[in-house]
């Protein structure tokens, strides 16, 4: 049986290498990463683009940009069973 921080690591890490490392390496700081969990389960999502990240005044408090997967030109989603760590890939948009 594997813990919560078990799962997510596996499943964040297959969803990094399914979209490709070295393009999720290149492109870190417009990236994104998510889990949660689910009957048995974590759900882990990784999203990732190479278009410019959209302009923010940090210096703000209401400058909080928030995105759906769909924004996310390259991202790849996956359920890792906690019982055996086994993966499943629920969708995965890579680059060509």
């Amino acid at each position: 049986m594997l813990t919560v921080k078990e799962a997510k690591k596996i499943g964040i890490r297959a969803c990094i290498d399914a979209i490709g490392y070295e393009f999720c390496k290149k492109h870190a700081d417009n990236s994104t990463s998510g889990y949660g969990v689910e009957e048995g389960s974590v759900y882990c999502f990784v999203g990732v683009s190479d278009e410019p990240a959209p302009e923010c005044d940090i210096s703000k408090v209401d400058c909080l940009i928030l995105t759906s997967g769909e924004d996310w030109p390259y991202s790849a989603s996956c359920n890792v069973d906690m019982q055996d760590g086994q993966i499943e890939f629920l969708e995965v948009r890579r680059p060509s």
